[in-house]
């Protein structure tokens, strides 16, 4: 299946959005911005991190090594987008 093309726009939007309908449903007093931190403010729990991840891999048509998955990479939107970012550069080059 060829790789969609994805601004970095489209996925902060996709990321914010599958975020905010999973796992802030619950969280109305909380505002998601590119630099909240997701575990810290326990936004998303260590097994939320797993779920994102499988949702970011059907998503983008990606695929997130085990290596990949450090808080460095999931620490808030920007962190992770840049992780899609460059996991689909790489599907294009």
């Amino acid at each position: 299946m060829p790789a969609e093309r994805y601004t970095e726009q489209d996925v902060e939007e996709i990321l914010k959005n599958q975020i905010s309908k999973e796992f802030m449903y619950d969280k109305p007093e909380v505002i998601l911005d590119n630099g909240s931190l997701l575990i810290e403010e326990e936004i998303i729990d260590s097994l939320g991190i797993f779920v994102l991840i499988s949702f970011i891999e059907e998503q983008f048509h990606i695929k997130i090594n085990p290596d990949e998955v450090l808080l460095d990479n999931f620490e808030n939107i920007d962190t992770i987008k840049s992780l899609v970012m460059s996991k689909l550069g790489s599907i294009e080059a």
